[in-house]
C-alpha cells in the first residue's frame, strides 16, 4: 500500500492502494454494495486501519476533502467512526 494522505479521501474505483475508501478498479456497486465492501474492508489488518486512522484525523479536526462517486458514503462512514468513541464512551 502507498502512502496515506488522510486530507484526501478517493472513492473513484481503482485508488484502492492509496485510499481504503476506493472500491478495487472495475468496480461498478451501487450504494449499498458500496457499504457491504467497506464493512469487509473494516475487518481487513490493513484497511480498517487506515480506515481508523482517516477517521482519527477527521476527530481531530483535520480538514478533509472527500470525492469521487461514493463521496457521501464514505463521509457517513468516516462520520460514524468520529462518533463511535464518543457513543461508547458515554455508555461507559
Amino acid at each position: 500500500m502507498a502512502v496515506l494522505n488522510a486530507a484526501k479521501v478517493d472513492t473513484t474505483p481503482g485508488n484502492d492502494a492509496v485510499c481504503p475508501f476506493s472500491p478495487p478498479l472495475g468496480w461498478e456497486g451501487d450504494s449499498a454494495a458500496y457499504m457491504v465492501l467497506m464493512r469487509s474492508r473494516y475487518t481487513d489488518l490493513m484497511h480498517g486501519q487506515r480506515m481508523i486512522f482517516t477517521s482519527s484525523f477527521s476527530r481531530r479536526g483535520g480538514h478533509m476533502e472527500v470525492f469521487g462517486p461514493y463521496a457521501e458514503e464514505a463521509t457517513r462512514i468516516i462520520e460514524a467512526m468520529h462518533n463511535k468513541p464518543k457513543a461508547l464512551k458515554a455508555s461507559a
